[in-house]
């Protein structure tokens, strides 16, 4: 029966994979154009042995052409509103930031802020390392929007891939790399269109990558530098995921410099110091956030609130929270846990996260030029390495999100070229460059339906290549609300009554009490009263409101709290004493 069960799952998941993103009606397009080829014997003429040049002209004209695309976009896709715990987690580090410091103090009334991947004590402040914070911040500091933060890092990632290929193969192969990463990521994907930090780390692993086949031919101090700050942009984002992806680089680099003390020195010098200095940083951080330069953010909130727990060899610790909303979190981290805990839910569940990275990175046209991975395999053993370690890290932990893979961005991307090249020198060669045709097709397609309000393949979806689904807008439209009245307002949240949505309306930015708009779990009419009554006695009285978050459309009153207590007091003293 668990066998049975085992090919079930795993099935299911095939589907899943499938069923989403249009990948229907892209298998679609494939299977009309197959038979085009083979019944109808069309062959279409494109020229594809031209090479501009100036290549690195064209690999910049690629990532600015991205932007103004996106930007061109925004009557349709406006700029992104945060929607993830995960997005609100980084914005309150990146203000955060920009306040001059490195963490918050404790609110008085803080079980009224409690959230996901946040920490209260011993300071107010992100889970996450800050990296992706610092280029949020840079964005709202220059362009006045942490969103213009996240673009940046696309342009960067993408000429930073183009510098990697360009160390593997040909420019032109090169530029037909960071064409399909253009058309893949840098348009309508959720790394561009949320604030989770998908393109930061993906370039940290173009830095590492473009320097190894360098560093490999010749020693010089320019490359090493550039490795070093691969590797420092891995630890101040994805440490776990960047460390397993860099020891391969780095282990054979020196290897390769065994016997020669000049060249061990030579690479390790610049790396010593950069590495030190970025230990250093961190250290400094991990102080101000937690009072120890070598206990992070995420060790507090594991052992406060027993989340995230992504390994198998992580400990499940029974903890009763406060808040239903956090119970119902840490059930579902557990549930996530169960799938790894075991060699045979590993398997069953396998299928359900490879899916996730099949239809972010590859897709079914991507899937194609696959067919020739054999002969990369024979020839370019190291591109799998680069590529497998950080995916197979990955596949350890339970949840299953694109990003968390972003490290090795440049290497999948390198296979799937490096198999263009050896379908471009078969008989089929005339597929190659209708493979970013097609995706630019689906991509209009997609943005298309999402102008026109059309029904999407799947009700969530967060982690798409070719567009985000922005779900219940509906906390983004009372804030737009309430902005519009005059004062200051305190919102109270009642719970949510559906268990399955896990999406957090309480999250508020570094100076919680000067804030606009302050959001408060309702903890009961007692303890809401405790919190207006601490505004009141400091002078930031505070329009109060309760939101309903059970209802379609959400609903936001005024919430009399004070009032109400005095009237149950007066209501108690008039009650006839019972004998």
């Amino acid at each position: 029966m668990r066998l049975l069960e085992m090919i079930l799952m795993t099935l299911a998941g095939v589907w899943q994979g499938v069923r989403q993103d249009l990948n229907l009606l892209e298998i679609a397009i494939i299977g009309v154009g197959y038979w085009a080829i083979t019944k109808r014997n069309w062959r279409p003429r494109f020229r594809w042995g031209f090479l501009p040049q100036k290549p690195w002209l064209m690999a910049i004209g690629i990532a600015i052409g991205a932007i103004v695309i996106r930007l061109a976009l925004l009557p349709v896709m406006p700029v992104p509103v945060p929607i993830v715990t995960d997005e609100f987690s980084h914005l309150l580090l990146a203000d955060t930031l920009l306040h001059g410091r490195f963490a918050n103090p404790t609110h008085p009334f803080w079980p009224h802020f409690e959230s996901l991947h946040i920490i209260q004590q011993p300071h107010y402040v992100s889970n996450y390392f800050p990296g992706q914070a610092v280029f949020l911040a840079l964005g709202q500091v220059l362009m006045h929007s942490a969103w213009a933060g996240v673009l940046a890092e696309g342009a960067l990632f993408l000429l930073a891939l183009y510098w990697a290929l360009r160390g593997w193969m040909p420019s032109r192969w090169a530029l037909f790399g960071t064409l399909i990463a253009a058309l893949r990521f840098g348009i309508a994907s959720y790394w561009v269109n949320a604030y989770h930090g998908g393109f930061l780390p993906a370039l940290g692993g173009a830095l590492i990558a473009g320097a190894f086949p360098r560093l490999r031919q010749s020693l010089s101090p320019v490359n090493t530098i550039v490795l070093a700050l691969g590797l420092a942009i891995l630890a101040v984002t994805r440490p776990y995921e960047g460390c397993v992806f860099a020891l391969p680089f780095v282990g054979i680099l020196l290897w390769d410099g065994r016997g020669s003390v000049r060249k061990t020195v030579t690479m390790l010098a610049p790396v010593t110091v950069i590495a030190g200095l970025t230990l250093f940083g961190l250290g400094v951080y991990f102080k101000a956030v937690t009072g120890s330069p070598v206990k992070t953010a995420y060790q507090v909130s594991y052992q406060t609130y027993g989340w995230p727990m992504s390994f198998p060899w992580t400990p499940v610790q029974k903890i009763q929270h406060r808040h239903i909303e956090l119970q119902r979190y840490f059930e579902y981290e557990t549930s996530e846990h169960e799938k790894v805990d075991g060699p045979l839910d590993f398997i069953e569940y396998l299928t359900f996260r490879i899916q996730e990275y099949w239809r972010f990175f590859i897709g079914p046209f991507l899937t194609i030029p696959l067919i020739m991975l054999g002969h990369v395999w024979r020839r370019r053993r190291i591109l799998f390495i680069g590529a497998s370690g950080a995916v197979a890290a990955v596949l350890l932990e339970g949840a299953s999100s694109p990003h968390y893979v972003s490290p090795a961005t440049v290497m999948i991307l390198a296979i799937l070229v490096e198999c263009c090249r050896y379908l471009n020198a078969s008989r089929w060669r005339r597929i190659v460059p209708m493979l970013p045709a097609g995706l630019a097709v689906m991509l209009t397609i997609r943005i298309v339906a999402q102008g026109a309000h059309l029904p999407y393949t799947q009700k969530l979806n967060y982690q798409s290549w070719c567009c985000r689904v922005e779900g219940n807008l509906r906390k983004a439209r009372i804030t737009e609300e309430l902005m519009r009245k005059p004062g200051d307002h305190l919102v109270f949240v009642r719970s949510k009554t559906d268990a399955n949505n896990l999406f957090q309306w309480v999250y508020n930015l570094a100076d919680i009490d000067h804030q606009r708009i302050i959001w408060a779990r309702d903890l009961g009419d007692e303890r809401n009263a405790l919190l207006v009554q601490y505004y009141t006695a400091n002078t930031l009285a505070k329009n109060v409101w309760i939101v309903n978050p059970n209802v379609e459309p959400a609903e936001y009153t005024p919430y009399a709290i004070t009032q109400k207590l005095a009237l149950q007091s007066q209501t108690q003293l008039l009650r006839p004493a019972h004998r």
